[in-house]
């Protein structure tokens, strides 16, 4: 493996360490499973290192700036990783709320449609009522209907309730439309913030290469253990699934992360590239558990963020001719936050490629 893949690795597994919100281990709590004590092993080899060269956690000399920049950045990603994870939670609380209000609505306005024409056939032809069944929108059919003498009681608070839950769902869409625009954009801060982190990992292992006898060998278990803890939180296989996820939520990348490991970040214009700057092989032959990557604006791709899907079936197959494939993608043809599904052939000039394991 090439250093500069040892070092995205490095780097990966400590981002996501981070990004997992994996606190550091408390005196009183017994380590229990492989990553704490990976973790455990860590603290205690650093410490040492801090004994056996007490200027490397100084700002004097090389390997002291680039531990400290190195640290500050980590510090950095966490926070954006945290505040990513809460954003995503409030889109998904918030997603969640509108389709129960969505439910509620076309109920309501089944219920009234149904006492509506109910009312129409025994009164012989009610001009009001006749009125509102031909009303041009919602809102003009709510305005006729209130104006009817004998509207009922019912009636009266399934218009009420009607008129709130579409005042209900239009806020929760603004504030979604709001809400998305937030997530994106520090998706995309949040991965510039992980490049940086790469380049000081780059740096600080440069600094690292410079200390002698023990100082040295210690450094190395500390990289070794940084990438045994990058494989336990991001194993190179594919459709093993999520190991943590650092898109927007209702994305299309977001989506493909829920179905498997992504360790990179970024946008999905980028993944391609990305995936293969850490090793993961590529090409472009369909295969099940493979992520399916878009040039930008290619089959209805953004032209600013490209897209990716994840691949279902491989044709032939039940409903797949050969030489076709299918996958399902979020995001696009169905909307924000929708899953729907497409058949494409193998070589559509839209696909950039197929992103595999490592």
């Amino acid at each position: 493996m090439r250093k500069s893949q040892k070092a995205i690795l490095i780097v990966s597994g400590l981002a996501a360490l981070l990004a997992t919100g994996i606190g550091s281990i408390s005196k009183t709590q017994a380590t229990t499973s492989p990553l704490d004590r990976l973790r455990a092993q860590r603290a205690a080899l650093v410490a040492e290192l801090a004994g056996l060269q007490p200027d490397l956690h100084t700002r004097q000399g090389a390997a002291g700036s680039a531990e400290a920049a190195f640290e500050a950045q980590q510090q950095t990603v966490a926070t954006m990783q945290a505040r990513l994870d809460h954003l995503n939670s409030q889109l998904l609380t918030l997603s969640r709320r509108l389709a129960d209000d969505q439910v509620t609505l076309a109920k309501d306005k089944h219920d009234l449609a149904q006492i509506t024409r109910s009312t129409y056939e025994t009164t012989g032809g009610d001009q009001v009522l006749a009125a509102v069944l031909s009303a041009d929108n919602f809102g003009q059919a709510m305005d006729r209907l209130r104006t009817a003498s004998h509207v009922s009681k019912q009636v009266e608070n399934l218009v009420t309730g009607l008129l709130r839950t579409d005042s209900d769902i239009r806020n929760e869409q603004a504030s979604i439309q709001k809400d998305i625009a937030a997530d994106t954009q520090l998706e995309e801060s949040l991965a510039n913030e992980r490049n940086r982190l790469l380049a000081l990992a780059v740096s600080r292992q440069a600094a690292f290469s410079g200390l002698q006898g023990r100082a040295r060998q210690v450094a190395a278990q500390i990289a070794n253990i940084d990438q045994r803890i990058a494989f336990i939180l991001a194993p190179p296989h594919v459709g093993t699934g999520a190991c943590g996820n650092s898109f927007a939520y209702g994305t299309c990348t977001w989506y493909v992360a829920t179905r498997r490991c992504i360790p990179w970040g970024g946008n999905a214009r980028d993944w391609y590239r990305s995936a293969a700057a850490i090793g993961y092989k590529e090409g472009h032959t369909p295969v099940p558990g493979a992520v399916v990557a878009f040039w930008p604006g290619g089959d209805g791709a953004s032209w600013v963020y490209g897209h990716v899907g994840y691949v279902e079936a491989v044709g032939p197959a039940s409903g797949i001719g050969a030489g076709y494939f299918r996958f399902s993608e979020m995001n696009a043809t169905a909307g924000w936050n929708r899953v729907d599904y497409r058949t494409l052939a193998n070589n559509d000039s839209g696909i950039e490629g197929f992103i595999y394991g490592r």
